[in-house]
């Protein structure tokens, strides 16, 4: 228990970031920045390299919001150390310039590989904000919310040695929270949609 615990202490700025960029990709604030990534370019069978969901709002917008929240969360793990003590960070000093740098690499981590995904669905035809058919629709659910855990965990094994156990169940822990994030995201949305 204590080592999930840790987990979701030392990823919580990723999960609050991430609620925080739809927000922001959904808003106008910076509006042109809401280019695509791939600017368009196609591969030689017609298809893009990424396609238009992913822009550079929103890539940096996760590195921004990130290291924004880390240096929050820093804040408030100072004035907790029991909590600062369940961080796999909390061998480091907890000052501002290391929660910068932390969350800038955690953010850029986790915005660098949300990309490939997008590529490998785009070699399998299935159109932009969508999982495909099939069993294909559920081996992309669960990749679309695990990939960019793989980086962000990463980034975290470079200050905290683990296990290929603990990295991959840290993986699917995140996905999995991720995930259950996105779903309230929607159901709160629809409800707001609902209202008169």
């Amino acid at each position: 228990m204590k080592t999930i615990a840790m987990m979701y202490v030392t990823l919580l700025p990723v999960f609050l970031a991430g609620v925080a960029n739809k927000f922001f990709c959904e808003s106008d604030f910076l509006a042109w920045t809401y280019e695509p990534i791939d600017g368009g370019l196609k591969t030689s069978d017609g298809r893009r390299f990424l396609g238009p969901n992913k822009t550079w709002k929103g890539f940096w917008g996760m590195i921004a919001l990130t290291t924004f929240f880390q240096v929050i969360w820093g804040l408030i793990l100072g004035i907790i150390p029991h909590f600062l003590s369940l961080s796999l960070v909390a061998d480091y000093h907890n000052d501002i310039f290391f929660n910068l740098f932390f969350g800038f690499l955690l953010g850029s981590a986790y915005a660098l590989c949300d990309l490939p995904t997008s590529f490998i669905k785009r070699r399998f035809n299935i159109p932009a904000g969508q999982e495909g058919q099939g069993n294909a629709r559920w081996f992309f659910l669960v990749l679309d919310h695990a990939d960019s855990f793989i980086g962000s965990i990463a980034a975290i094994a470079l200050f905290h040695p683990m296990t290929f156990t603990y990295y991959v169940g840290y993986v699917f822990l995140g996905g999995l929270t991720a995930f259950l994030l996105d779903l309230l995201l929607q159901v709160i949305q629809a409800k707001r949609k609902a209202l008169p």
